[in-house]
């Protein structure tokens, strides 16, 4: 029996930014299917087709930003497994609590190091996600930053 690998997808409209991310998810050593997309638009057009165990979504993309993009998403009963990780360059309060409210279930710092980028996967891959959406306490959206 052949199991699939996890589908994840990358929704970003900066390039350097989608390859940082990318690479660290590669550097996990584990099969996995990577999707990318540009735009809001785009992620959802691919979210009508595939339900992602991971969606990691920057919040400023043009057509629709992340937050019009995680309300479709936390709308859609075929995708409300897939664990959505908001990502940013800002650490603003405002742009963590309006993340929380519209149902992601982290909010990471995008941070120009690859190895601290390459350990903050890990440290996402690493936790047990298990009843994240059934289990979710209000208020237990966390900021992960690491240095």
């Amino acid at each position: 029996m052949q199991v699939e690998a996890p589908v994840i997808i990358v929704a970003d409209d900066d390039r350097d930014d989608s390859l940082v991310l990318i690479t660290a998810l590669l550097s996990l050593k584990q099969e996995l299917t990577i999707i990318a997309v540009s735009n809001g638009e785009e992620l959802i057009n691919i979210l009508k087709r595939v339900s992602p165990e991971f969606i990691f979504l920057d919040i400023n993309m043009p057509k629709k930003n992340g937050f019009e993009a995680l309300k479709f998403i936390r709308s859609n009963n075929t995708l409300d497994q897939s664990i959505v990780i908001m990502c940013s360059t800002s650490s603003s309060t405002n742009d963590l609590r309006m993340s929380q409210e519209s149902g992601a279930d982290l909010y990471i710092t995008k941070t120009p190091s690859l190895k601290s980028f390459n350990k903050m996967i890990e440290e996402i891959f690493k936790r047990d996600w298990t009843g994240k959406r059934t289990d979710a306490v209000p208020g237990a959206l966390a900021l992960l930053h690491v240095q």
